[in-house]
């Protein structure tokens, strides 16, 4: 007779797109990139990030950005010289300010406190991720914080989940991890031990799992709290 798993006590979260979501209005942003940078629009924001999961990971934010758009550029008949260009246009476009909770985050953030110190790992600069945390007064909120891809390698490698459970002296197994991205959160946190929820962006939900399985599946983050209930 197989055992069940044990309890969760800790939790740990991701920040863009789990957490929290950018409220300026994103194809705004990518044509003001696009004008500055003097390149004609190639591709809309889904098509851009759509491809998120297939570019390598980079070092820090621009890098990434670089990626992103020579993919982008590559895909639909864009100007792939233009791409680091690109990347400092929608940088210096992007608002990392005007932020907002996703639906039920404040009660997922709740929830996981009642149970302990809770963590964050992202994939973000920190002056990046810090402008965020602060607008939404979550400065103090974490009892450890992993910017992954400056103070370890990024998501999905295991390297910044190790260090936040030695920061939380957790256990993996009685860890859960939160995020939005199959590839950078879900494999990330399977691969270090970690028991896994998937909170899916919309243009996301339905996507296949087999590869990256999480644990749960959440519509809206709020129901981390049955999670916990029936841990």
């Amino acid at each position: 007779m197989n055992s069940a798993p044990p309890s969760v006590s800790t939790v740990c979260f991701d920040l863009d797109d789990t957490l929290i979501e950018y409220r300026q209005d994103g194809e705004e942003t990518l044509r003001t990139a696009f004008r500055r940078a003097g390149v004609g629009p190639f591709c809309t924001t889904d098509e851009l990030w759509a491809l998120a999961s297939e570019v390598p990971n980079g070092d820090d934010d621009h890098q990434f950005l670089t990626y992103l758009f020579r993919a982008a550029a590559d895909r639909h008949d864009g100007p792939t010289e233009s791409a680091e260009t690109l990347a400092r246009t929608y940088e210096a476009a992007t608002d990392h300010t005007d932020v907002q909770f996703r639906p039920g985050a404040e009660t997922a953030l709740d929830a996981a406190r009642s149970l302990g110190p809770i963590g964050l790992i992202t994939n973000g600069g920190p002056e990046t991720q810090r402008q965020k945390l602060r607008t939404l007064g979550l400065e103090s909120t974490f009892a450890t914080t992993v910017y992954a891809g400056a103070e370890t390698p990024p998501k999905p490698a295991r390297e910044p989940f190790d260090r936040a459970l030695t920061e939380l002296n957790a256990d993996p197994t009685e860890t859960l991890y939160v995020g939005n991205s199959l590839r950078h959160d879900v494999a990330g946190a399977n691969g270090a031990g970690l028991r896994t929820a998937w909170i899916p962006r919309e243009d996301d939900r339905g996507r296949a799992t087999e590869t990256h399985a999480p644990d749960h599946t959440f519509e809206s983050l709020s129901e981390l709290t049955t999670v916990l209930d029936h841990e």
